[in-house]
């Protein structure tokens, strides 16, 4: 198959490398000019998985219309803020691709949608229907992981079950599995849910709570993953699956969890301003901290942790007094 992998961070990297293992002809698309010269020149991204080495036969570009012309299959790989305003000038050459699959995680911003619903939106596509060839794949990824093809596994969801077979097909290797799901919207939801509570976990780990406290929190931001993600749409089953539960334990304690690392250092009186500032990488759970607050208030939910990240990350609270906050909330039965 042809594809072309929009964005060249650390997870487009590794999956376009992944692609080109399987065989598959590849055309990466970069923003950054060092990007394009890094990987064309020396067969390395020199911002990202700098420690891997790029298939040769990966062809690298700066120029979106080139790569999407040559292509049968688009994999998405921008961050959420991005995708309108990357994806707008090309729709009409992305109207004529066989499928397109998003591996980012996150929400727009301002209105809160899921990518997907933003891909239909730009190419005029209805959801759900015949039309509808947008996938996207989620789970427990972490890039530099699966750059040095350790064991892992994936999802991969769409309303068409042949775009799903053919990407498993593509993507799954001996070291990374990749199972199908129909459930998009949850499984979409899951991953980006999940970075929220990854900046909690971090904090506990920063704030040296204890092993207790980390499983107390961790079962409580699940049970408000599952609340939010039904209440938008997603199917409970899905949340215990690989992109829900999967993504938010390895998120929640891995060193290379951007989430968790802002939550640590955010815990040791590091700013969020400050830590965004020393990372080339977004952290997409800032943002979907807010939309989720917002969607809390619009669909009259709970979401206490929610709620208190948000006051940690955007008022200037302490996180020990968020942690008491926490504690603090009248007893109930823990189904509630």
């Amino acid at each position: 198959m042809k594809f072309a992998v929009i964005g060249a961070g650390s997870w487009g990297t590794t999956l376009a490398n992944l692609l080109c293992n399987n065989g598959h002809e590849v055309v990466l698309w970069a923003r950054e000019t060092e990007v394009v010269e890094g990987i064309s020149q020396n067969g390395r991204n020199p911002f990202f998985v700098t420690h891997l080495q790029l298939h040769q036969c990966l062809q690298c570009t700066n120029d979106l219309s080139a790569a999407i012309s040559s292509a049968e299959l688009a994999l998405l790989a921008i961050p959420s803020g991005f995708i309108r305003s990357v994806l707008e000038p090309h729709k009409q050459q992305l109207q004529k691709l066989n499928g397109i699959a998003n591996v980012a995680k996150g929400f727009e911003r301002d209105s809160g949608r899921r990518i997907s619903q933003v891909i239909a939106e730009i190419l005029g596509i209805e959801q759900e229907s015949n039309q509808d060839r947008i996938a996207c794949l989620s789970g427990p990824n972490l890039a530099d992981e699966v750059a040095q093809q350790k064991l892992g596994a994936s999802v991969i969801a769409s309303p068409c079950q042949e775009l799903s077979e053919q990407l498993q097909h593509c993507l799954s290797t001996s070291y990374f599995r990749v199972y199908r799901h129909s459930d998009r919207t949850g499984v979409e939801l899951g991953g980006t849910l999940k970075n929220i509570f990854a900046i909690g976990a971090g904090i506990v780990d920063g704030l040296e709570l204890g092993d207790n406290a980390k499983a107390a929190y961790l079962t409580r931001s699940l049970h408000e993953l599952v609340r939010l993600g039904t209440a938008l749409g997603g199917e409970a089953q899905t949340f215990y699956g690989l992109a829900g539960l999967g993504d938010l334990m390895a998120t929640a304690s891995s060193p290379l969890s951007r989430n968790h690392r802002l939550g640590q250092a955010i815990a040791n009186g590091v700013s969020l301003k400050e830590f965004t500032d020393s990372t080339k990488m977004v952290v997409e759970g800032v943002e979907a901290a807010k939309i989720a607050k917002e969607w809390g208030k619009k669909l009259t939910l709970q979401l206490p942790i929610t709620e208190e990240l948000c006051r940690i990350l955007f008022e200037g609270c302490q996180p020990d007094i968020a942690a008491a906050n926490l504690m603090g909330r009248s007893l109930k039965a823990e189904t509630d």
